[in-house]
């Protein structure tokens, strides 16, 4: 479940004045299915060190082959001219420009040595002015993420530690001791390291060779040099489990002796560690427990540790991000405020000041986002425009450099506002409701609930091609940001806390009554649908409300009880309850806080839906629902998808929950 503008958007604007303009057939057309294949996502911003490109990830569709295809662009950041550097090599990923700008490393696919039919994932260098890249690590099992020495000549990395040769009998003997792993594991998760590289040539040097691990995957986090490039900072967890990475300390190497030491600014929680240019600090991400419940807030200290400053804790909202401006101790760092992500900058000593952005989101991370002079480079969304890239200057509000997105902008799209509502914690509750194209105030809609999973997440005015789907089909889409979401406060975040769906229930519920008391809904064709968190509360909503049309549930935790014995997140159980379901009387929170209780009171049709290898949610959850309905002679459907991942990762199965879940949802609100 957890981990891994109130502006109407001048395009959409633009449309519906179009259309009362211009003979119908000339009418921008709605957004549609096939137009899911057509969005670009772009990735991985980094601008040069003199601001004048920008190098980005962008990701397109292949269909016919089920796909995505990336490529290394290089864009002018005056002119928006765009170059591809790598556009036939595949798993491009992560590009840094080299400190001096003249070069440029990136992560992209190579042989493996294990098995020349299969490739992993290696670093490549090239001119940045052009010309063949150059393969510079040989990593067995592959590169996790790496980061530029300051004197351009060495390259730090994380690799997963290889499998080890076996021979006899232990070829065969695969069983192994369990931890905190999920119940789907395949076997013992295995432990990265960081190495260092000399781009002279060389073998790589280990640099931690000792227990525990890097932590990777869903848990990365930065690795950071010291300006001279003496001292690493990375974060270690105790296992490569990713349960055990909330146990994760930021850890401070010498880089010539290899000698380690703790940060020593907290003992666990650490996150995305950042040595300031000026040498003198170290920026890093901490909450005081499970980010569920305790907001992740941005500290800073002395470059050699020490107990860390608070800097973000005045502005009482969760940060996603944080970066450095070039030359300075600014601090910028990212947090969802209202329906926005939002950026924000403090000084030394001084209190965070938000930057204009002009009602864009930021959904691009901060490092290597700005130029020595100041100018920030990001990718940028709306409601009515998917991924571009942006570019400000010191001071000056941004501009779109990129027209990737184009043809979908130019579609009739719904638009969207932030609406408010009360909620029982003290705190007013916020959500995004999006109007379908034509929408007029005088007329009554269908309206779909579309429930944000995590909690740690919120719903903002970006784009969301699930919810334009159902726009287009001429219905509200409201989607709300209820107790536990990250973009109200600490207050309203911790209320999650023992009350995990019943109080979240009745902010949906407060949110749903706000905009009926407008008088534009269709009170009788009212549906609730919701992937992971939002799957766990589309199924409270249909067992304890039962006014509702149709019900969709995505990777639903039913049964906490379940998910406690075989997810990958549950320490995340026991920090939302009072620990261990099997101490003493915490059973009783756990049961009064499943759907799976109730499955008795649904009324509701739903269409249920799992992939069978989640080991965030496993498919128990949805099959015991699923069950449930069916011997109670209850209206239930349940596709599973035969892919491990939490969501299909491919283009097509992608695309295909977005179809059954608008046409299931279409062939009952009629």
């Amino acid at each position: 479940m957890k981990r891994p503008l109130r502006t109407v958007v001048p395009v959409a604007v633009a449309v519906l004045a179009a259309a009362t303009c211009v003979p119908a057939s000339s009418a921008p057309r709605a957004f549609g299915y096939d137009d899911l294949f057509r969005i670009v996502s772009l990735s991985s911003p980094q601008i040069s060190p003199d601001g004048t490109r920008i190098l980005t990830v962008v990701t397109r569709i292949d269909r016919e082959h089920d796909k995505r295809v990336r490529t290394l662009e290089s864009i002018d950041a005056r002119t928006g001219a765009r170059r591809a550097l790598e556009k036939d090599r595949k798993g491009v990923s992560a590009p840094q420009w080299s400190p001096r700008g003249d070069r440029i490393a990136f992560l992209a696919d190579a042989p493996s040595r294990k098995d020349p039919k299969e490739t992993v994932s290696q670093i490549w260098v090239a001119p940045a002015n052009g010309g063949p890249a150059r393969r510079v690590t040989s990593a067995p099992g592959g590169v996790e993420q790496f980061a530029w020495q300051p004197s351009g000549n060495a390259l730090a990395y994380v690799a997963i530690d290889p499998e080890p040769k076996k021979t006899g009998d232990a070829r065969f003997v695969d069983a192994y001791t369990v931890g905190n792993d999920p119940a789907l594991a395949r076997g013992a998760a295995r432990a990265a390291r960081v190495w260092l590289q000399r781009l002279a040539g060389g073998p790589a040097r280990l640099l931690t060779p000792g227990a525990g691990s890097v932590t990777y995957g869903e848990a990365e986090s930065t690795l950071s040099f010291s300006p001279d490039g003496a001292t690493l900072a990375y974060v270690h967890a105790p296992t490569a489990v990713l349960n055990d990475a909330d146990d994760s300390t930021i850890r401070l190497i010498d880089v010539a002796s290899g000698r380690e030491t703790p940060l020593g600014a907290s003992a666990s929680h650490e996150y995305d560690p950042h040595f300031a240019g000026t040498g003198a600090a170290l920026a890093y991400l901490h909450s005081d427990g499970d980010n569920q419940v305790h907001p992740v807030e941005a500290y800073v200290t002395a470059a050699r540790g020490g107990a860390g400053r608070n800097v973000s804790h005045a502005i009482d909202r969760t940060v996603r991000e944080i970066g450095w401006e070039p030359g300075s101790e600014t601090l910028d760092f990212i947090v969802a405020d209202g329906t926005q992500y939002v950026l924000e900058r403090v000084a030394p000593g001084g209190t965070p000041q938000r930057v204009d952005l002009g009602g864009i989101s930021i959904t691009s991370g901060l490092n290597g986002a700005r130029a020595a002079n100041g100018t920030l480079a990001f990718v940028g969304s709306s409601t009515g425009r998917p991924d571009e890239i942006y570019v400000a200057a010191a001071g000056a509000a941004p501009k779109r450099l990129t027209n990737y997105n184009d043809a979908t902008a130019s579609l009739a799209l719904g638009t969207s506002e932030r609406i408010t509502y009360p909620t029982t914690t003290g705190v007013d509750g916020d959500a995004v409701l999006i109007e379908p194209p034509g929408f007029a105030p005088g007329r009554t809609y269908p309206l779909v609930i579309v429930i944000h999973g995590g909690p740690t997440s919120a719903s903002t005015e970006t784009f969301s091609s699930r919810a334009q789907l159902m726009a287009a089909r001429g219905w509200l889409v409201l989607q709300p940001n209820y107790r536990g979401s990250t973009n109200r406060g600490e207050k309203y975040q911790h209320a999650i806390y023992v009350d995990t769906v019943d109080g979240p229930g009745r902010d949906i519920r407060a949110a749903l009554d706000a905009v009926k008391a407008r008088g534009i809904v269709d009170a009788s064709r009212v549906a609730v649908s919701g992937w992971s968190y939002g799957g766990v509360m589309t199924t409270w909503m249909i067992a304890k409300y039962h006014d509702w049309r149709v019900a969709v549930a995505g990777a639903p935790v039913t049964d906490i009880l379940a998910d406690y014995a075989t997810a990958d997140d549950i320490d995340a159980d026991r920090e939302l309850f009072r620990g261990s379901p099997w101490v003493g009387n915490n059973r009783v929170d756990y049961l009064a806080q499943s759907p799976i209780t109730y499955v008795a009171d649904v009324t509701t049709p739903v269409l249920l839906m799992t992939d069978r290898g989640d080991q965030r949610v496993s498919p128990v959850s949805a099959y015991e629902f699923y069950h449930a309905l069916r011997d109670l002679g209850k209206p239930v459907d349940l596709v599973a998808y035969p892919v491990d991942g939490h969501f299909p990762s491919d283009p097509v199965r992608a695309a295909d929950v977005n179809r059954r879940w608008v046409q299931y949802i279409a062939d009952r609100m009629k």
